[in-house]
């Protein structure tokens, strides 16, 4: 058999390609089904992101998440002057009694009214709120146990867009609307807070919001009940 021969089989065999075409054609196709796959998860992942909701249903109401307020926290110097109204509270012996963010927390009917979720009050209120959150960790919650808060401090634009009897209270960072953990009934929830209001008295200026349901409004900015 010459050589010739001999090359020309080997050629027929094992033809010779170039650098650039030397990828199995299955190869190819392997990677180019786990491209798709990479760019459809990357897809799917941003699409539920964009459809994340701002907010959690707490028994009813609407309540800014905490990734919001995370959010909250990074604009502006909103970072400083949380961690000094905390230490403030701190100082007064009331800081541990429910999260910060619940205090900034404006309301549960911002997105229909447009209005940010969280504010921070000015400084020279700060300390309207400590009798609040004292009456609630010494009277209120030993009465009907923990509660959830929905609102305290409101903007004045915020404030502007509500029709509510308590609102001065929230505009001045001494009220609070708050929901028992508990499954305590409206009858019930009732009667223990309007005992407790008549046991207090004046002296405590002890206001008191009751609705139909079982969100309630506290504020020690006067003595009232409504």
């Amino acid at each position: 058999m010459s050589t010739d021969n001999a090359v020309t089989r080997v050629r027929a065999t094992y033809p010779y390609q170039s650098p650039g075409r030397r990828v199995h054609p299955a190869v190819v196709g392997c990677l180019s089904l786990v491209l798709a796959a990479v760019l459809l998860a990357l897809w799917l992942f941003l699409y539920l992101k964009s459809q994340e909701k701002p907010y959690e249903q707490l028994k009813g109401h609407r309540i800014a998440t905490l990734k919001s307020f995370n959010s909250f926290l990074q604009s502006g110097n909103n970072r400083e002057r949380v961690n000094a109204l905390e230490h403030f509270l701190a100082t007064h012996g009331v800081g541990d009694i429910t999260p910060i963010h619940n205090l900034l927390r404006q309301g549960s009917g911002w997105l229909e009214l447009r209005e940010p979720p969280y504010a921070i009050p000015p400084r020279e209120q700060w300390h309207n709120i400590v009798g609040t959150l004292a009456l609630l960790r010494d009277k209120v919650q030993p009465l009907i146990g923990p509660v959830h808060v929905i609102s305290a401090f409101r903007t004045d634009d915020y404030n502007r867009k509500l029709e509510h009897s308590d609102k001065a209270r929230h505009r001045n960072f001494c009220g609070l609307d708050l929901i028992p953990k508990s499954h305590i009934g409206h009858r019930e929830l009732v009667e223990e807070l309007r005992t407790l209001h008549a046991q207090l008295g004046p002296e405590s200026l002890f206001g008191l919001g009751l609705g139909d349901g079982i969100r309630f409004h506290i504020d020690t900015c006067g003595y009232r009940i409504w």
